[in-house]
């Protein structure tokens, strides 16, 4: 008995010794598990924090373009290469001058303290234009186009163009469009110290507003009223009513599109742009305006003499090739005049050749009209005809004679004693100028 007692505290001895030994054995097991699932946790926890910090930052981010205002997206155009020959860039304007360069190759610099931005409710008009999208005009341009900046939300176009604007579609695939996502200009130029500089330097004109009536609508820019606002924004003079001069003129219009600029040496200059046209007045002195309508409210005038005195028109054809570029690379756009309509009324009656003065006295009318050219007033009408007095401190003027067919005429010469040109003036006090070679320079009253 005694030897099975034994046994069975030896048994059972093993046994609580086994499960002690199992119940050891397997804590350790428990504590890895433990520290694994932990360490999963954190895991998790830390791709859970990564992705959330990265929501945040998508989202502060996303918020930051959001907040980008319309100059800080044009700023930060203005330091893409892309663009850099057809628009100011930001060195040229931080720097205040900018290069253009001529269609002969030639470069001319100008001054630049501002971009203006103004914005065009006719363009905002454009039929497919993305949604949200304000169309400004920019000035100065780079060339002899219109820069137009189309801005939303979400991308900044340029357009550059010499033409009306009525489709999207039209430009957005040709070769003077251009177009930046805000988002990716932020990322690339978001720590750019220029950025506020160059904003500053952003400014916003007055709106290109145009007039609800049908004075200032396509169809009516043929009229004599819009030649009458052309004409009185292009020479601010003509809006005094109190005419001190005396000077009655008519004034006349045509399309000058496809002819040469300087039509005295055709081979050496380039022909006018599709859309510009001509006011020109009679007498000379009156003035004239070269322009093309913008159909945004703005005309581009081109500084075309109306005489080519000058012999490096005639003579120098590099010079008249390079004058010729310059005139028309650098038209002066300009917002059309406010005119009153008794200053529309005004202008348009020398369309006719008629005012209100003359219509009440039409026989003293036909009077001026019939004067006589006589020695005594020859030189008024060649002054007349130019515009200015005679040089007299430059030139030697010949007294006028008359010759068999009723003309009266003089020569001029330097003060060299050589042959720089003359006048031929007919009965109707029509003045016909030529040079040394006799080859006509120009005509009018």
């Amino acid at each position: 008995m005694k030897k099975i007692f034994y046994f069975g505290i030896v048994l059972v001895s093993s046994v609580t010794i086994a499960g002690c030994s199992i119940s050891i054995g397997n804590e350790p097991e428990n504590k890895d598990s433990s520290n694994n699932e932990q360490k999963s946790e954190q895991k998790n926890q830390n791709a859970q924090d990564s992705n959330s910090n990265n929501e945040t930052s998508k989202s502060n981010s996303d918020k930051e373009v959001t907040n980008i205002s319309e100059t800080q997206s044009v700023a930060m155009t203005l330091l893409e290469p892309e663009i850099d020959s057809e628009v100011i860039t930001a060195d040229e304007l931080l720097s205040g001058s900018y290069t253009q360069k001529t269609g002969s190759g030639e470069e001319i610099k100008h001054s630049v303290d501002k971009v203006g931005l103004s914005e065009s409710p006719e363009l905002g008009k454009m039929a497919n234009k993305p949604d949200g999208m304000k169309f400004y005009g920019m000035s100065p341009s780079k060339g002899s186009y219109a820069t137009i900046v189309g801005i939303n939300k979400d991308q900044v176009v340029y357009i550059y163009t010499q033409s009306p604007i009525s489709d999207y579609n039209d430009v957005k695939d040709s070769e003077a469009f251009a177009s930046f996502n805000i988002a990716d200009l932020y990322n690339n130029h978001k720590d750019n110290s220029k950025i506020s500089e160059l904003e500053n330097k952003i400014k916003y004109g007055e709106s290109l507003e145009t007039k609800n009536d049908s004075s200032t609508s396509q169809e009516d820019t043929n009229s004599d009223e819009y030649y009458a606002q052309v004409w009185l924004t292009a020479l601010p003079s003509y809006r005094d009513s109190d005419n001190s001069s005396g000077m009655k003129p008519e004034l006349s219009h045509d399309s000058i599109e496809g002819e040469y600029l300087n039509p005295y040496n055709k081979e050496h200059t380039i022909k006018y742009p599709k859309g510009v046209q001509r006011l020109a007045g009679t007498p000379t002195a009156a003035g004239q305006v070269v322009y093309k309508n913008n159909n945004d409210g703005t005309i581009s005038i081109y500084d075309v003499p109306s005489h080519f005195h000058d012999k490096k028109w005639l003579e120098d054809d590099d010079w008249s090739q390079k004058e010729s570029e310059s005139i028309i690379n650098n038209p002066k756009v300009v917002k059309l005049y406010d005119a009153s309509d008794e200053e529309i009324e005004r202008v348009v009656e020398m369309f006719d050749g008629t005012t209100k003065e003359e219509n009440k006295s039409n026989d003293m009318d036909e009077d001026d009209e019939n004067e006589e050219v006589t020695r005594d007033n020859v030189i008024d009408k060649v002054e007349s005809y130019e515009g200015e007095e005679l040089d007299t401190d430059k030139y030697t003027f010949k007294e006028p004679e008359k010759n068999d067919d009723g003309e009266w005429g003089f020569s001029f010469l330097d003060k060299d004693g050589n042959l720089v040109g003359s006048y031929i003036i007919n009965e109707d006090g029509v003045v016909t100028e030529y040079d040394e070679d006799g080859e006509e320079v120009g005509s009018g009253e």
